[in-house]
């Protein structure tokens, strides 16, 4: 049904998998719309009753493909807006969905996957995992509203911190800023994931949806306002020498060297 997540359903529970391994499991455009397509699907059951979202292997989500990024600035066509409109509309649909929806963070959530695990409802973290903003290391400012989410959580100043400077937030710092439900050891992620699942099971969902709903609308209302300004700069960043330097030289495993333009 889907090429780069898995996606599975039991004891009510919904389960999205990111399946790209070899990869880190990072994002592909594929995946952006296969998340939003997965969780219409929760949607349109009401048998379900949360969604638990966590990545195969060793990583939750390494964020971008870089090797996509090397191409599209070698050819000079940059980052197309669509692309990043699109990062937003699967935030969007994790948000509205009506069904609370869990992250398991294992080993590291980076860039735009740390933006989808800021909009799900909880977060659980395995011990050794990382949350890292990585935007900045490839001279992009970001997008999946991750620069809304996590300022809206940890305030300004602590945002800067690890947006500008790119300083990992561990498991142990992200349970001191309350970013996070809860952290557990690395084996017991998943199962600890689905125990908070299954206490939805027996939920008034209606209730929470509605909890939901209003909290939607409260918190993003200007959500699509936010998505297009990430789509412009993320487009213009994507045409400057720096991006070029710095995707270069993670595939190349050197340190970049910026010139500010």
């Amino acid at each position: 049904m889907f090429e780069t997540i898995l996606f599975t359903i039991e004891n009510q529970i919904a389960r999205i998998t990111f399946n790209r391994e070899a990869s880190g499991n990072a994002f592909s455009e594929t995946t952006y719309q296969e998340v939003i397509d997965a969780v219409a699907s929760v949607e349109e059951n009401p048998d379900v009753k949360a969604i638990v979202i966590t990545g195969a292997g060793k990583y939750f989500c390494a964020g971008g493909d870089i090797r996509q990024f090397k191409d599209l600035a070698t050819s000079g066509e940059g980052i197309p807006e669509s692309g990043v409109i699109k990062t937003g509309e699967m935030v969007a649909a994790v948000r509205r969905s009506s069904k609370p929806v869990i992250a398991a963070v294992n080993g590291v959530a980076a860039g735009a996957g740390l933006g989808l695990a800021l909009a799900c409802d909880f977060i659980l973290m395995g011990e050794n995992a990382q949350l890292v903003t990585a935007f900045i290391q490839m001279a992009f400012p970001g997008d999946t509203s991750l620069l809304f989410n996590l300022s809206e959580s940890i305030g300004t100043y602590r945002t800067n911190r690890h947006v500008m400077l790119n300083e990992p937030i561990t498991a142990e710092l992200a349970e001191q800023y309350g970013l996070i439900y809860q952290v557990v050891p690395d084996a017991d992620l998943l199962s600890s994931a689905l125990n908070l699942a299954s206490r939805f099971v027996a939920s008034p969902s209606v209730a929470i949806a509605y909890q939901k709903a209003i909290m939607y609308d409260l918190q993003y209302p200007k959500a699509l306002e936010n998505n297009q300004l990430e789509a412009k700069y993320m487009r213009k960043a994507s045409l400057t020498a720096d991006h070029r330097e710095a995707v270069t030289a993670f595939l190349e495993k050197r340190k970049p060297k910026f010139q500010g333009r």
